[in-house]
């Protein structure tokens, strides 16, 4: 809410939004009547996004679970039960869902249980819930929120596996290494759901944009953690736009692509997966730790998010405010980039369109989640003129 081989700028490292770009765009192939000289023809002009005010849609805040010594994922005894804990993700949950998944289910069933309870139905709770059934488990997920209506489902829905996931001097000295067999974990996941019915993951073209005339780097007072150069090669990697290339009025770009989480194709189709291993969902407000533990089942699964801070007196979680502007979808011009401090993505939900702030200190520590009308607008006034007709 970063990238490997990018160029390395400030925003890049901080909000990893272009985190496995690739290349320029494909051109597209030319006519076979009339083929240019290297068999392929220029490739069309973008269409522009339509970012004016009174197509905007809705304005959605997620309060994302920081802690900075890094996710919550281990298990612990307590009355007679087996409570496994995976929470605290950042912004990062999309992306590292995977790997922490599967550790959290192997720490389950450690003790050969086969019933479990999973607590929460945002990404965590999806992806666990299902992998436990995988195994033959017997799963129930009990949830206040179903999964269209969690934090998760206000995700921007990008490849960002470092996005505040720690402070580098608050992880242990095992957490990096850990931290990347999760993300490897998730990324070899992901690629089974690109092309599936409904597009629930795929890549898209992403553009960094960076101004002709920056003002002075404001740096972040925490040293937040950013990993993604571990993950060198994993991704694909950027490119330099060449000027005649480039269609912005800007004098640089880079180019690539990015994987991208299309949020309420993906969590439908994680649910009919569950369900489909014979997983249960039932709604369930479960208001404090009592509640939870006296749940039937031998083992719990807390996947609670942001709510275990409060639910479980986890008094390191830190709410990190975001705030998405959504527009109507975009099917034409189907790309994101970065510009001025604000993202926007074309989603096949919608055309979504973010501040990011000057560092990672933007939103930390705001639990607020009233839409700002103002953040809006002046997120949207930065990126018209990239669109602007020419006079």
């Amino acid at each position: 809410m970063d990238r490997l081989s990018a160029p390395d700028t400030p925003l890049l490292r901080r909000r990893q939004l272009l985190t496995g770009a690739a290349g320029a765009m494909v051109a597209a192939c030319a006519a076979p009547q009339a083929p240019s000289r290297n068999g392929f023809a220029t490739p069309a002009a973008l269409s522009p996004l339509r970012l004016d005010e009174n197509r905007l849609v809705r304005i959605t805040v997620c309060s994302r679970p920081f802690r900075p010594a890094g996710p919550r994922l281990e298990a612990e005894a307590v009355d007679g039960k087996v409570l496994v804990h995976n929470y605290g993700h950042g912004g990062s949950g999309w992306s590292l869902s995977w790997g922490c998944a599967a550790e959290a289910t192997a720490l389950a069933l450690a003790d050969g249980h086969r019933r479990v309870a999973v607590v929460g139905a945002g990404v965590m709770g999806l992806t666990t819930a299902l992998r436990l059934a995988e195994t033959g488990a017997e799963v129930t997920i009990y949830a206040r929120e179903f999964p269209m209506e969690t934090r998760s489902a206000r995700a921007t829905g990008v490849w960002s596996p470092s996005s505040r996931v720690g402070l580098v001097d608050a992880v242990g000295p095992e957490f990096t290494g850990r931290w990347e067999r999760w993300a490897r974990a998730s990324w070899a996941t992901h690629q089974h759901y690109v092309g599936a019915i409904g597009d629930p993951v795929e890549y898209q073209p992403q553009f960094y944009l960076p101004e002709d005339s920056p003002g002075p780097r404001v740096h972040a007072s925490r040293d937040f953690l950013h990993l993604d150069r571990q993950l060198s090669g994993l991704t694909p990697a950027w490119s330099e736009m060449p000027a005649a290339a480039n269609p912005f009025p800007v004098k640089r770009a880079s180019s690539g692509l990015t994987l991208v989480f299309n949020v309420a194709a993906y969590a439908q189709t994680l649910a009919a997966e569950f369900r489909l291993r014979g997983g249960r969902m039932l709604r369930r407000d479960l208001p404090d730790r009592a509640a939870v533990l006296a749940l039937g089942e031998p083992v719990i699964v807390n996947c609670t998010g942001y709510a275990a801070g409060a639910l479980f007196g986890d008094r390191t979680v830190v709410p990190v405010r975001g705030q998405i502007n959504w527009l109507p979808p975009q099917p034409e011009a189907r790309y994101g980039l970065i510009h001025r401090q604000v993202a926007a993505l074309s989603r096949r939900d919608g055309v979504v369109v973010q501040y990011l702030g000057p560092n990672d200190d933007w939103g930390f520590g705001d639990d607020s989640e009233i839409p700002d009308h103002d953040e809006m607008s002046e997120a949207l006034a930065r990126l018209r003129p990239l669109f602007a007709p020419d006079t």
